[in-house]
């Protein structure tokens, strides 16, 4: 794994009553990339690289998968790991663990992504220790900067704008802010632009008024699921970390996620 360097990092061990839940929606059938969860990534399937990641962060109460595929449950308890299984029709991660909250423990839950395979643990530590201090948003999300004009340019990567105090202001796939009276191949260069990484943490009763919340035609048009809580009027705080931890969406991001692991492992 690499050593991605925080910005806001945590100082001593998390303590607290807060118990958390560490949730890994893992959908085998992938629209872009059937079965990639499963697929071979240095000889472990690219799941459980974020499983073993998950297992490593300190503080947590549990750690499961969960999925539609009673082959990712197999593989997952064949490994020492619980999976749950979910229903087909779950068409977002959160939907997915909103779908068996019921057999979560933990006050906050925290959405992992089973295609980020080299998630560090000191991203969520990051989260979790800022929920234990009393963060006040409802949701919380890692961001990074972004540094290079291609990725700003990327609808893959997804940009967010940020509020003085934190707080997500908007996410999308365009490369936002448009900054004036600046050729676009400079814009990485002003410092303006931040991207997003997958992973949320919900409080309880966050999850708890899912079923609740109503469309989001804007969560709809860029395909991102936190605009749905955005638009609800949730608040959601981003914590800024150096680094993305790349995700696996096609068969070209996996042979890429190979040349990466094989680099590291020299």
């Amino acid at each position: 794994m690499a050593n991605f360097l925080l910005i806001d990092s945590p100082k001593g061990d998390l303590m607290g009553a807060v118990k958390f839940s560490l949730a890994i929606p893992a959908r085998y059938g992938s629209t872009r990339l059937p079965g990639k969860v499963l697929a071979d990534l240095g000889g472990k399937p690219v799941l459980r690289h974020v499983w073993e990641a998950a297992s490593a962060v300190r503080g947590v109460d549990e750690v499961l998968v969960l999925s539609e595929s009673e082959l990712v449950r197999h593989a997952v308890e064949g490994w020492g790991g619980r999976c749950l299984l979910t229903d087909e029709n779950c068409s977002t991660g959160t939907e997915r663990i909103g779908s068996v909250l019921g057999q979560l423990s933990g006050d906050c839950v925290v959405n992992l992504q089973a295609d980020e395979p080299f998630l560090e643990p000191i991203t969520v530590e990051v989260l979790m220790k800022k929920a234990v201090e009393g963060d006040p948003h409802d949701l919380l999300t890692p961001v990074y900067p972004i540094r290079d004009g291609v990725d700003l340019g990327d609808p893959a990567v997804v940009k967010v704008v940020r509020g003085h105090g934190g707080e997500a202001l908007y996410f999308s796939r365009c490369p936002i802010p448009f900054v004036r009276d600046c050729p676009p191949n400079l814009w990485a260069e002003r410092g303006l632009h931040w991207g997003h990484m997958g992973i949320y943490l919900y409080r309880r009763n966050v999850l708890e008024r899912l079923p609740t919340l109503p469309g989001s035609p804007l969560a709809q048009a860029e395909s991102l699921e936190q605009l749905r809580f955005l638009q609800a009027g949730f608040r959601i705080g981003t914590v800024a970390v150096d680094h993305s931890a790349p995700a696996i969406d096609t068969a070209a991001d996996l042979a890429r996620a190979r040349q990466i692991l094989a680099r590291r492992q020299n």
